[in-house]
């Protein structure tokens, strides 16, 4: 099981009240639209199912892989890092 952090622009309300639905049976929600999910390589057909039939031809939905190996650090402004933390950069 590996930690991915999730972001998506969907630009109808209904879909995306369905999609944050969705995303909490992998993990938790960090901001609004935004995703904590621990998956497994068995979970991604059943994810992308769920997804795609939300998603519209103007919407977004990018998942990032993230590095939790204990030797890696966070990058972090104005607050000391600490050892547990992931870092996103968009």
């Amino acid at each position: 099981m590996s930690l991915h952090v999730v972001a998506y622009d969907v630009t109808d309300d209904a879909r995306r009240v369905r999609l944050a639905k969705l995303l909490l049976r992998y993990g938790r929600r960090v901001q609004a639209s935004v995703f904590e999910v621990w998956l497994d390589p068995d979970d991604f057909p059943a994810l992308r199912r769920g997804v795609g039939a939300l998603l519209g031809p103007a919407d977004r939905f990018d998942v990032f892989p993230m590095d939790t190996r204990p030797s890696r650090t966070r990058l972090r402004w104005r607050r000391a890092p600490e050892p547990w933390d992931a870092v996103v950069v968009m």
